[in-house]
């Protein structure tokens, strides 16, 4: 790959992150098909590997299903030996779900070339170059979350209450 001499403005950025976003939706497809995966389980199976253990409800959150489309996406990957559950260990009513050794092997495979990839791309920064790149990448994580994030109005917390009471069947 040559270098790339142009100047990093905006749209260059822009640019720059719809490739590399093109390029991981393509790799997620490569790995959801080598796992028999739809996208929706594949993205929970790499929530998992990412965080090493996760509720359904963390996981529903996260992919933003309803509590029984988490429940049934979870069943899935049980039946097909991709996860674990276990009891959780403050929350009776729930339980911590892990990748199994056989999808946690599977997936580490899969990501071997980026993390050897990005080993080498931050080895060859120095420490300056390597805080500019932490303190940009974070800002774009930040600015990501915030474009996801539901509108105002749609967020449980600032929901305006409700004006009328609701009726009742006790009268």
């Amino acid at each position: 790959m040559e270098p790339d001499d142009r100047p990093l403005d905006t749209q260059r950025v822009a640019a720059l992150l719809a490739r590399r976003d093109e390029a991981l939706a393509r790799h997620r497809s490569r790995l959801a098909r080598g796992l028999g995966l739809a996208d929706v389980e594949v993205q929970a199976v790499l929530h998992l590997a990412r965080h090493g253990e996760l509720t359904t409800a963390r996981i529903g959150g996260l992919l933003e299903l309803s509590s029984g489309g988490a429940t049934a996406l979870v069943q899935r990957l049980e039946r097909l030996d991709l996860v674990t559950r276990r009891p959780h260990p403050d929350d009776r009513r729930s339980s911590l779900l892990r990748l199994s050794a056989a999808a946690a092997d599977q997936v580490a495979r899969a990501e071997s070339t980026l993390t050897h990839g990005l080993e080498t791309a931050i080895a060859a920064l120095g420490e300056d170059g390597r805080a500019a790149v932490g303190g940009f990448l974070l800002r774009l994580a930040e600015l990501s979350e915030a474009l996801s994030a539901p509108p105002a109005h749609e967020r449980p917390s600032e929901r305006q209450p409700l004006v009328r009471a609701v009726p009742s069947l006790w009268g």
